[in-house]
């Protein structure tokens, strides 16, 4: 049975410092495309049909046009190796799709990558709540940049704990760090955590990072489970811009 992301984040010991944040794939089928559906480019390999992702959350932090017609949607863990990897991937594809696409970067901390990885997540929410966009995408790169990964954490933070994280935070521009610090033991602030932990469960993510492209005319949306370079990204972008023949949404549960 697939555990429940929300009862599992919701059940963790958030004074303790660590939660215990889980979730798998719950091999939804896609449902076939239309009889008499127009032809479209296929989607290729490493890409996936996944299901809609649907519009941005309001909480997004979201770089590019709120009104493109191309949404990129990220989930990244601030300890996970592959994330670190990709950090700056997305930002820049953004800027080279000239408004055809915005970006969405979600925190999602698996359970094996501990306390820092959890912290670091909230951290950057909280860094968005004091900064806005542009601080929350220079808190994530920033963080990724001085982390050891693998639940290390920064340097210093085994001895500083919070405070290390904090630094960072006020760096990129939170202007408070003890808004900041009380922040990442907030209560709504794992809500809203667990929000973006619930959303890569619908859209059947199996690791970090992952990366969704979504058609915001039709609600299509492909995904791919690791990190990719820009050229792969760029291209999905375009993919996915052109697949608008139908003209409203699909019907409930439609992926093609």
């Amino acid at each position: 049975m697939r555990p429940n992301f929300r009862a599992l984040a919701s059940a963790a010991a958030l004074a303790a410092g660590a939660l215990t944040l889980a979730l798998a794939p719950n091999g939804a089928m896609a449902a076939p495309a239309p009889s008499g559906a127009a032809a479209l480019p296929d989607i290729p390999a490493p890409w996936r049909t996944a299901p809609d992702v649907g519009a941005l959350l309001k909480q997004d932090r979201v770089l590019g046009p709120a009104d493109a017609p191309v949404s990129v949607v990220v989930w990244s863990d601030p300890e996970c190796p592959y994330c670190k990897q990709f950090a700056g991937v997305p930002d820049a594809a953004i800027a080279r799709a000239n408004g055809r696409a915005n970006l969405a970067l979600r925190m999602l901390p698996l359970p094996f990558h501990g306390a820092a990885a959890v912290i670091a997540g909230m951290a950057a929410l909280c860094v968005a709540d004091q900064g806005g966009t542009q601080a929350y995408y220079k808190f994530v790169n920033a963080y990724f940049a001085q982390t050891g990964g693998n639940g290390r954490g920064l340097p210093g933070e085994a001895q500083r704990g919070r405070a290390a994280v904090v630094d960072v935070a006020t760096a990129a521009g939170a202007a408070d760090g003890k808004a900041v610090e009380a922040c990442t033991r907030s209560k709504d602030t794992l809500d809203r955590l667990v929000a973006e932990g619930d959303a890569a469960e619908r859209a059947t993510v199996q690791g970090t990072p992952a990366v969704a492209v979504r058609n915001n005319v039709t609600g299509e949306t492909i995904l791919v489970d690791g990190a990719i370079d820009g050229d792969t990204l760029d291209a999905a972008i375009a993919l996915m811009a052109a697949r608008s023949n139908r003209q409203a949404p699909p019907p409930p549960g439609y992926s093609r």
